[in-house]
């Protein structure tokens, strides 16, 4: 993530040196909703320290663009739920214990609350459609869900009460506009976020575990030019 944040910063300072621009810039607001997908060990379903036990879920997204011909700046509020795999969960268990006693798992949603911000670089505009690729940095809250395994010989086998984490998330995703007329628009967005928060366990070592947390977002929703003529 280091890696990642060092070099959206250079993409950042490029794109500021290279904004004026023979041009009027807009200025956009857009809603989508869409999903969110958990990939790598955010999704991982069996057991190992790092593994999620995450599944695909709810999407929102509002943001803010102001940009000329190639580019411009953004900001976007993001919230993710993603559903816990109770199955997969409970399907470790029985393979650990080596079907000794009858496994119930009971569990909540993760969720994702992101803070934004950064450049865009666009393509130039054809046929009422732009498209624009987004690179973000910002704060993510993260919350884990409650979540209890229960064996029917030995009883409450696992527990971990519901708690969040914050911390430095990064962004990047590839934005279409297609524009009905001067003002208003239909958007389709697809994204990538990772984020890192610790959690409390007080089961675990430190009384606390990390989680990373990949998600790919997909999108579709309405934008609006808040600077047409008739404005």
């Amino acid at each position: 993530m280091k890696k990642l944040t060092l070099v959206l910063m250079v993409l950042f300072m490029a794109a500021a040196t290279a904004l004026p621009q023979k041009r009027v810039w807009k200025s956009v607001f857009g809603a989508s909703a869409g999903v969110s997908i958990p990939y790598k060990e955010f999704a991982y379903n069996t057991f190992r320290y790092d593994a999620g036990f995450a599944c695909p879920g709810p999407n929102l997204e509002a943001e803010y663009l102001f940009y000329g011909k190639f580019f411009g700046l953004s900001a976007t509020i993001g919230y993710s739920s993603f559903f816990f795999n109770e199955k997969a969960y409970r399907n470790e268990y029985d393979r650990t214990l080596g079907g000794y006693g009858i496994n119930e798992v009971s569990a909540g949603n993760y969720q994702l609350l992101r803070f934004l911000a950064g450049f865009t670089l666009k393509l130039p505009e054809i046929k009422h459609t732009e498209v624009m690729f987004l690179f973000h940095l910002g704060f993510a809250r993260s919350v884990h869900p409650d979540l209890q395994v229960t064996n029917s010989e030995l009883g409450v086998i696992n527990s971990i009460e519901k708690n969040n984490g914050g911390g430095p998330v990064a962004n990047a995703g590839i934005k279409i506009n297609y524009w009905l007329n001067e003002r208003y628009g239909i958007s389709l967005n697809g994204s990538l976020s990772t984020t890192t928060p610790s959690f409390t366990d007080n089961t675990a070592p430190d009384s606390y575990f990390d989680l990373p947390v990949y998600c790919a977002g997909i999108n579709v929703g309405f934008v609006m030019n808040l600077r047409t003529p008739s404005l």
